[in-house]
This record gives C-alpha cells, structure tokens and sequence, in this order.
C-alpha cells in the first residue's frame, strides 16, 4: 500500500507547481520550479528538464536542480539509438535505470557518471496534440526502483508540464510581436501612415502622414 504521507505531499507538489505555473510568465523559472518540487518530492536531491533541440538531434539540459552551472542550459545530449532519453520518448513512457552499473540496454552519458549518478528515471513531456518537448529526469546517487507510486506520479507531473509550456511558449511570442509591432510604431512616426477602417475613413494618422495630407 502507498505511504499516506507520502500520497498527501506528493498531491501538495502538484498543487503547488499548479499554482506556482499560474503566476509565472517565464518558461525557464517554472522549469526550474517543477524540478525543485519533483526533486523534494522524490527524495533525491536532483532532477532536469531536457528539451528536443536541432530537429531532433539533440537534448539541451534546459532547466535542473542540484546541478553545476556548466550544466544547466549549456549541455547537450545527442539523442543516440542507443540512449535511454531517446527510447523513452520513442515508447511515450517511462524507462528507468535502477543502477547504471548494471544497465546493459541503454549508453549512459558520461555527465552521469561523472556527477555520481546511479540510478535515474525518464519520462516524457508531451505538449497538447501530441508533440514531444523533451523529457523529465529524476536522478538519485543510490541505486532504486522508482516503483509504480513513483512512476505514476511523475506521469501525471508531467502531463501537467505539458500544456504549462505550450502557453508559456504562446506567451513568449506573443510578447515578441509585441515587442515588434511597437518597434514598428516607433519608427513609423515619422512616416506617412494612416490607419482606416473597413469603408477607407481614416481613424488615426501619424505625424508625417499629418505634414503631408495637412
């Protein structure tokens, strides 16, 4: 039977990332939120977001808790045959290590090693209609299961991350357009420019249009 407690601060996590991601409008802060929770959560002191990059070709470590600076939006993982990240998101489920010492079916990254990781698990984030982003990945120093319980909830955290990056993603271009429009605005002042409505009345003119047509 699954721990109460742990059931209970596991549904905590999900509420908090819940409403941490309604507040925020930055994509990297609400990663990095959601690998903080899922991290506590689990017990294990780390874990990072991976994001598909170059068509597929690589994982860029785009977000991550207990990790060094050089790692943390600057590495990048091909996505080999034979990696365990690529598999994942190939099957659309999770697939876990429980000692890298032992694992047979998967090439481990060598950053892995070298950071003292044993065990890991991956699961794949998914934005709405199906597209793959990348990857959640949960790490621990010692070897582990990661069993139903722990799988289950990971699922679900990241089902939710999911739709929280495709509007994040909206609102960031959004914002640039934005950005642009206004920039476009700024310089046009000094332009010719009327705005009409549909039957051609104008509705509103920019200084130069004004010393041009009076």
């Amino acid at each position: 039977m699954p721990d109460f407690e742990q059931m209970v601060k596991r549904q905590r996590v999900l509420a908090d990332f819940g409403d941490f991601a309604l507040r925020s409008e930055s994509l990297d802060e609400t990663l990095t939120e959601a690998c903080r929770l899922v991290a506590e959560a689990l017990g294990s002191g780390r874990a990072k977001i991976l994001e598909i990059e170059h068509e597929g070709q690589t994982l860029l470590v785009r977000a991550g808790v207990g990790w060094k600076p050089d790692i943390v939006g600057r590495l990048r993982l091909e996505m080999g045959e034979h990696s365990s990240e690529t598999f994942s998101i190939r099957v659309g489920r999770p697939v876990i290590t429980r000692d890298i010492r032992e694992e047979e079916r998967f090439d481990v990254p060598a950053f892995l090693k070298n950071a003292g990781v044993v065990a890991l698990v991956n699961v794949p984030i998914f934005l709405p209609g199906g597209e793959a982003f990348g990857l959640l990945q949960v790490d621990s120093t010692e070897p582990r299961d990661f069993g139903e319980e722990d799988t289950e909830f990971l699922r679900t955290y990241a089902t939710i991350l999911g739709p929280v990056i495709d509007r994040l993603h909206k609102a960031g271009r959004l914002r640039a357009a934005e950005e642009r429009f206004g920039l476009v605005v700024e310089n046009a002042l000094d332009y010719a420019i009327l705005v009409t409505d549909p039957e051609g009345r104008i509705t509103d003119w920019f200084p130069g249009a004004e010393a041009v047509f009076g």
